[in-house]
């Protein structure tokens, strides 16, 4: 049930609020730097480069982070390659203007992780959008990279034959990437780049165990410009921005496994019923905010409270939860990539499990009361041009204070 004992008595023994700092950091720091980064990058002034399509080919190095106490050791350096087909966002959309025309990659990886025994290797696809500032009649740029996609793992975890890797418990998993890349331009055709990146693989607790990958590297690569892109060309739709408030409608399937990072494994995968409404208002024609509420019911914490007797009666009842959510959505036509973040209103179950248990730790407190959520969506008509009347698809995961609690999809309309 999302417990993680040994990092409790860890924050327990030390007493020490940067020790707790720490462990937040090295468990939600790639997330943090996503959204971060993402809000930093649609309000900065960036310079377009001249090519139209692009094929960049590198390799690099790096270590995974050891972020549990089993974890498997890390006795060689991890080698990664990747290739990367590349084409400028130029203003045929409304939306490209306002993130100053960004490149838009698909992105193969796969290399080790630094024990092939025991993590074996990995594989991996990923969308990405690339932000470089690149002046005119300069041969020096940089910027960075936001990428999310998947990866096939060819040694996860097994109960028989591999019960040591707990970092990866499934063969596919989530896979996001942050980068900041340095270039050079050699000449007209080609380019030298520089990479600083962090890799990271999770399968959202779908499957224990999840302590997942994270793995710092440095890479180069070469990028070599297919054909060039015509210069001043402008946005071909200019519209004056909805700002009105709208209306909300979601529901949606959660999955999981119940247990902490690493156990119970082979358990049950357990449904999560969720529904929301909320409001929402486009601050700019790339942002919009939402305020609302929303409730779940897991089945998974039924069956306990009925299995271990939690509860002398009202077990159903105890299975939900309600929320109130503030959240952001950055708009990309068709697209949009949704973060929020809230506090729980109702969470019988985990809050009494904490008192029961006699959990301490301060990140176990704060679990019980802030919920978050990282997903993407795609609307039916471009959420731009049609602010309302508009129907949309998503895929999320939850978190409690960036801890994953379970995987969900869902749909919606906006009236």
């Amino acid at each position: 049930m999302n417990d993680n004992s040994h990092e409790n008595s860890v924050l327990t023994i030390s007493g020490g609020y940067y020790r707790y700092v720490f462990v937040l950091i090295r468990n939600t720091g790639m997330r943090i730097f996503l959204i971060f980064s993402i809000f930093l990058l649609a309000n900065a002034e960036l310079y377009g480069q001249s090519f139209k399509n692009a094929i960049e080919i590198g390799a690099g190095g790096g270590r995974m982070i050891r972020n549990y106490p089993d974890f498997p050791e890390i006795n060689e350096q991890a080698l990664v390659g990747s290739v990367r087909y590349s084409q400028k966002f130029y203003g045929n959309k409304s939306w490209h203007k306002y993130y100053n025309h960004p490149v838009f990659s698909l992105y193969a990886t796969g290399g080790s992780m630094g024990n092939n025994d025991e993590l074996g290797y990995f594989t991996g696809l990923m969308a990405e959008l690339s932000f470089e500032k690149h002046k005119p009649l300069k041969k020096l740029f940089w910027g960075p990279r936001l990428s999310l996609g998947t990866a096939y793992f060819t040694n996860p975890y097994n109960e028989q034959t591999n019960n040591t890797n707990v970092a990866i418990g499934s063969s596919f998993t989530f896979l996001a990437s942050a980068e900041v890349m340095i270039g050079y331009s050699l000449n007209n055709k080609t380019d030298l780049i520089g990479r600083v990146s962090v890799l990271h693989a999770s399968n959202s607790h779908f499957q224990l165990p999840n302590v997942g990958m994270n793995m710092p590297m440095v890479s180069g690569g070469v990028r070599f410009k297919l054909s060039e892109q015509q210069n001043n060309l402008k946005d071909s739709v200019f519209l004056p921005l909805n700002k009105k408030i709208q209306f909300n409608m979601r529901v949606a399937l959660g999955v999981n496994e119940q247990g902490s990072s690493t156990a119970p494994v082979n358990g049950p995968k357990y449904p999560i019923f969720l529904t929301s409404a909320f409001l929402s208002k486009m601050v700019s024609p790339i942002n919009k905010v939402t305020l609302g509420v929303e409730a779940w019911y897991n089945k998974g914490v039924y069956d306990f409270i009925v299995s271990q007797e939690f509860y002398e009666s009202n077990a159903a009842g105890k299975s939900y939860a309600v929320a109130m959510v503030l959240g952001h959505e950055f708009i990309m036509g068709h697209f949009s990539i949704v973060t929020n973040g809230g506090i729980y209103l109702y969470n019988p179950f985990y809050r009494d499990r904490l008192e029961r248990n006699e959990l301490t730790g301060v990140k176990d407190k704060l679990k019980v009361w802030i919920p978050a959520r990282l997903g993407f969506q795609y609307y039916a008509k471009d959420a731009f041009l049609s602010p309302k009347n508009n129907w949309f698809a998503g895929i999320y995961i939850k978190t409690n204070l960036g801890q994953a609690d379970f995987l969900e999809s869902g749909i919606g309309y906006q009236f």
